[in-house]
């Protein structure tokens, strides 16, 4: 373990942020003085939890634990300010235990079941595309992009060009090895990749990643978003996340298998069955905002159909062709709204259930779905997903695996916390709505 408490000092740092994630997925903070913290990284930080909507406010005391793993120095703000950051685990308000309905903690208590039930060995391997805007506002207030570039556009077109290598090396900088970076196809989208580990340590950096895109965008007068559809009339924003199970201790690719013929393992169809026997419950928490259901539509090379396929940019599940030692799934419905945490324990507990009942999928689809008719999709039994939150919300709520995993504690918050986004979307009034109706 990390001394905490020496590195600050070496690093002189002056103040430390004591990060957490709250249930709909935003990151909070603490900030304390960097001298006489001994006490905090022992015992930890008190902390009001009804205010971040994790308990009521009648039972709102909570205590936040750091993970001194996850020590790193904060590539910007004022160098006589100078910060650390650590990510913290939530435990109940005496410290005793960890809180139920934490999402980091649903997530490690996800994958120790994993280790207890199949292998110690086992780990959940996983890699996010994390898309993201950059936008301002113009004269009328309108958000707009940045730019007018498109794919793989260089610069003058691309201008967020020089501001992804930003993002790259504070990224680094923090840890985060990043590889690839480029403009996506609509105007002021943008993608910097970074490289595979399991599933906890991504799911900080994947928020960790969001911070620094948008601490960065805002000190350039750019809004960083990772809104899934912001505009109607191009592609959303999507977290595309590459995933399989590996034997860490026999450094192997479970979803591999050279004896078969598509050099796919029994392990990773068991695992595929359960994504897709699941796959209405999990859009519940992979992709948890009204707006989430914006971007799922077809036309946008978001996935629609649940099916899966190899190298099928149409299907919700694909194989990405290649070196078949890097075997994975590709799971393309997920967007950035969602907490990671959640998203990916709940693709772990979709995948794993698949392999607990030795599920098999329905054979490929390598045809474009978007092309077919709804009566040759219906023939090949590929159904749509949700077409809304509250569909989403409902399908959850009914999956009794998932809910049993998650906990009571954690199923009721969420479902009252979205359950309400449900609401007050569709009991506002909308431009669209006004433009269309107000003459009725």
């Amino acid at each position: 373990m990390p001394d905490i408490e020496k590195r600050i000092r070496e690093d002189r740092v002056a103040f430390v942020h004591f990060q957490f994630t709250t249930l709909d997925g935003k990151f909070r903070q603490l900030v304390h003085p960097a001298r006489n913290i001994e006490s905090l990284l022992e015992k930890g930080l008190g902390f009001d939890g009804s205010s971040c909507k994790y308990v009521p406010v009648n039972q709102s005391d909570l205590t936040l634990k750091p993970d001194p793993t996850t020590y790193q120095v904060l590539p910007f703000g004022d160098v006589e300010n100078k910060s650390a950051r650590l990510i913290c685990d939530v435990f109940t308000g005496d410290g005793s235990r960890p809180f139920e309905a934490d999402p980091r903690g649903l997530l490690k208590k996800t994958v120790a079941g994993m280790q207890s039930e199949f292998s110690p060995g086992w780990a959940f391997m996983v890699a996010p595309e994390i898309e993201f805007f950059l936008l301002e506002k113009n004269e009328k207030g309108e958000y707009i992009p940045s730019d007018r570039a498109s794919y793989f556009d260089i610069y003058p077109y691309d201008k967020g060009a020089e501001f992804r290598k930003d993002i790259s090396r504070a990224l680094d900088a923090m840890g985060i090895v990043t590889e690839k970076n480029h403009h996506e196809v609509p105007s002021g989208k943008h993608e910097i990749t970074f490289a595979y580990a399991d599933a906890l340590s991504v799911a900080d950096q994947t928020m960790t990643y969001r911070q620094v895109v948008k601490h960065m965008a805002a000190q350039k007068g750019l809004i960083g978003s990772f809104m899934p559809k912001p505009f109607v009339w191009t592609y959303g924003c999507g977290m595309h996340v590459h995933l399989n199970l590996k034997d860490a201790a026999a450094g192997a690719n479970l979803f591999y298998d050279p004896r078969n013929t598509d050099g796919l393992s029994d392990i990773a169809r068991h695992f595929i069955a359960g994504l897709l026997d699941h796959a209405w419950g999990l859009t519940g928490i992979t992709n948890p905002s009204v707006n989430s259901y914006k971007r799922l539509v077809p036309g946008w090379e978001a996935p629609v159909y649940i099916s899966w396929g190899f190298g099928n940019r149409s299907s919700l599940l694909r194989i990405p062709e290649g070196d078949p030692q890097a075997m994975r799934v590709e799971t393309r419905n997920p967007d950035s709204s969602c907490n990671p945490y959640l998203a990916y324990a709940a693709l772990l507990i979709a995948g794993l259930d698949g392999v607990r009942r030795r599920l098999d999928p329905p054979a490929p689809v390598n045809d474009n779905i978007y092309a077919l008719t709804p009566e040759e999709r219906r023939r090949r039994g590929i159904q749509d997903l949700p077409g809304d939150l509250r569909e989403a919300l409902n399908a959850f709520a009914s999956d009794r695996v998932l809910c049993n995993a998650f906990g009571d504690a954690f199923v009721s918050r969420f479902l009252d916390i979205k359950g309400k986004d449900v609401k007050a979307f569709s009991t506002t009034v909308h431009p669209w709505e006004l433009e269309k109706y107000v003459h009725v």
